[in-house]
């Protein structure tokens, strides 16, 4: 936990992490967006017990798998959320035919290759409820989650009137670690937060 900027940055160890060993790490297989959100939500309202945090004051940052669950927070939780920053986020497990781990999705969801239930799985499923504003932050050259995952839920809901901007960085990959990229996109999260959390 850190306090910057009169910031409460809580980071959760939610099933799938490392944190507490394989077995918490085999326990979200098949229940992936479902089983990590539900921690999540828990340590939101287990901050706004204690104090700490209120009500539709939270804030919601991720890349790659974490990207993947940020979407699924303001998606199956619209009101809990300020704002939202993912980068290079998984969107749509069934389109990651591109990516250089193309079983990831059939691994993590517990599903035969092919299996319709992919689409229920992916945050895209919920994309109509998501209230938050949304940063997309991608690496044009990654090969892990092709940038067509975030590009794609960029004008998903942009066509649904919701506020959402997207940074795609040349010649970044997956980590957007480049000196010059890593800066440009840690500024326009902090920025993209503090627009969303000012006024509240």
């Amino acid at each position: 936990m850190n306090h910057t900027s009169s910031h409460l940055f809580r980071f959760r160890i939610t099933h799938g992490s490392m944190g507490f060993g394989e077995k918490y790490i085999q326990e979200l297989l098949g229940k992936c967006g479902t089983l990590d959100v539900a921690d999540c939500v828990a340590t939101v309202d287990e901050l706004i017990r204690l104090g700490q945090s209120e009500p539709g004051k939270q804030v919601v940052q991720g890349g790659s798998h974490g990207g993947f669950l940020a979407a699924h927070l303001i998606g199956q939780h619209p009101d809990v959320f300020s704002a939202a920053v993912l980068r290079n986020p998984v969107i749509s497990a069934g389109e990651l035919c591109a990516s250089d781990i193309n079983d990831w999705a059939f691994r993590e969801f517990g599903l035969p290759i092919a299996s319709p239930n992919l689409y229920a799985a992916s945050p895209i499923a919920h994309v109509d409820r998501v209230k938050a504003p949304v940063l997309l932050l991608l690496g044009e050259d990654d090969l892990r989650v092709p940038p067509t995952q975030g590009r794609g839920y960029y004008h998903v809901l942009k066509g649904r009137g919701r506020v959402v901007e997207m940074l795609v960085f040349p010649k970044e990959t997956h980590p957007i670690d480049g000196v010059e990229a890593a800066r440009v996109s840690f500024e326009a999260g902090r920025d993209w937060f503090r627009a969303f959390t000012q006024a509240n």
